[in-house]
């Protein structure tokens, strides 16, 4: 994308299959399990991926009508719009036209929101790396993931967390609140997100964002996503469980859910 009109083909193009994925969710939410709600949305990542248009295809509807129809109304502009790249590159002319400087406009917003995601995970890290301390409850992790055959990581502990969490792609952690009691199935939740890679479809959400960050229903549709992956990562802990561990895990998360209410 090296212009606005590209930029918005591409977004329209993936706004039309979000609204029909969220239809579609809707009507099948009580007929798919967690693990095949979370799935659907590779169809959208999918058309996120591809630049729109490419071999003269467009999924649900020729977008390019529409934007071809403003571009020449609004810009005076009847050259055809082509999408080469999924993601924002830079112009290849100095801006001429109030179109190119909104371009640009929208390529710095995607820079900065970058940037904030970047500098708020490197401060949580160094949040983690000064606050934290190893924690004692390490051999209670090591005899979790050793009881379910999952791989473990260091843990820390912090004060002042409400509750426990996974930080990092690379090298990741697990922070744990300092002081406070965390129950083995919780966990179990956190070592299923280290063993599924659930950290880098936090990423992958959070480029989706910032490469849309001015569709407020793509911006929903990765928010639907991350709770999707967590319903996933719930159904998975469930699926290692049995009997009254069942019963106490779905207690804890009607715990969680009325604290945040």
């Amino acid at each position: 994308m090296r212009d606005i009109w590209a930029f918005l083909l591409q977004t329209l193009t993936a706004a039309g299959v979000a609204a029909l994925m969220l239809v579609l969710k809707y009507m099948f939410r009580d007929k798919l399990s967690p693990r095949w709600q979370f799935a659907a949305w590779a169809v959208l990542g999918l058309v996120l991926l591809l630049p729109a248009g490419m071999g003269g295809r467009y999924v649900l509807f020729r977008w390019s009508w529409l934007v071809e129809t403003w571009k020449a109304v609004l810009a005076g502009d009847y050259t055809f719009t082509r999408v080469t790249a999924p993601i924002p590159l830079p112009p290849g002319h100095a801006p001429e036209t109030f179109w190119d400087w909104l371009f640009l406009a929208y390529l710095a917003g995607v820079l900065l929101l970058l940037g904030r995601y970047l500098l708020s995970y490197l401060r949580l890290r160094r949040a983690l790396k000064r606050g934290g301390r190893p924690s004692a409850r390490q051999d209670r992790v090591e005899a979790v993931a050793a009881r379910y055959g999952l791989k473990s990581c260091p843990a820390l502990e912090v004060e002042g967390l409400p509750s426990a969490f996974l930080c990092g792609v690379v090298s990741p952690v697990l922070a744990l609140p300092a002081g406070a009691e965390v129950d083995d199935k919780v966990l179990l939740h956190e070592l299923l997100h280290l063993k599924h890679h659930d950290t880098l479809w936090g990423v992958v959400l959070c480029l989706v964002r910032c490469v849309h960050w001015c569709n407020p229903l793509l911006w929903y549709c990765a928010d639907r996503a991350g709770n999707d992956l967590e319903a996933l990562c719930d159904q998975r802990v469930l699926e290692h469980l049995e009997g009254e561990e069942r019963r106490d895990y779905g207690h804890i998360l009607l715990s969680m859910a009325n604290e945040r209410y």
